[in-house]
């Protein structure tokens, strides 16, 4: 199936078999998350993996996503992913569409086997002739990095797999295929499942740790503390 049929972001928003909440049905979500990766070399031998562990059908997609930041002073600077589909044409009914993910500091439970952490979503057109960076600015957010992600979704429930391959633009606010670079040479695997505001997060957390060790020895899930700020030595 081709995400770009969807009006907003296929990894952040709902597909067809999922119990995924989307931005009009849900304000505010948990989160659980575990993080891997796998060369690109190996990652058909996971594609058939998963096709034998998951639901029938997968999704593909295109998208760009920006990565900003909200320092709030004293708590974890507050996280805005912003996605679209990447390519739209520009009289597309979805070329000026973003899906905005806020997404709170982690829960800071040690023993959780996952990443729990809470996230608000939802869509926004920016106005003809006005560009989202003019938004983000008037938001007084600021952006600390971009990429465009091209990949394959599955799902196992309300369990998403995320397989990307990311690259980097050369030119900032130039997405022409000359421009673009690999970011390395794997792919990046994002394992998420929301569950509504006050849910139970221990036994969803537990839930996706095992179904993520059935993907060991291809990739091991990771809870990976992308939170802790690495200090500097000189």
């Amino acid at each position: 199936m081709d995400g770009s049929s969807s009006t907003t972001s296929v990894v952040f928003g709902s597909h067809i078999g999922s119990h995924q909440p989307t931005p009009t049905s849900s304000y505010q979500t948990k989160e659980i998350v575990l993080y891997g990766s796998i060369l690109d070399t190996q990652v058909e031998t996971l594609v058939q993996r998963l096709k034998g562990l998951c639901d029938p059908g997968v999704v593909y997609f295109n998208e760009h996503e920006m990565v900003m930041s909200l320092r709030t002073g004293h708590d974890a600077d507050v996280t805005v992913r912003i996605r679209r589909h990447h390519k739209d044409t520009l009289y597309s009914s979805t070329h000026n569409m973003w899906h905005l993910r806020y997404i709170g500091g982690p829960e800071p439970d040690a023993t959780c086997p996952a990443i729990v952490r809470k996230c608000i979503d939802s869509v926004m057109t920016t106005p003809v002739n006005t560009s989202m960076m003019e938004v983000v600015k008037a938001l007084g957010l600021r952006m600390d990095f971009e990429y465009l992600a091209k990949g394959q979704l599955f799902t196992k429930g309300n369990v998403k797999v995320i397989i990307e391959q990311l690259q980097k633009t050369d030119r900032p606010g130039s997405y022409q295929e000359q421009d673009l670079k690999l970011i390395s040479d794997s792919h990046l695997i994002t394992m998420t499942m929301s569950l509504p505001e006050n849910g139970d997060y221990k036994s969803a957390a537990k839930h996706i740790r095992e179904f993520a060790d059935q993907l060991v020895p291809l990739t091991c899930m990771e809870k990976v503390d992308y939170w802790v700020k690495k200090s500097s030595t000189a």
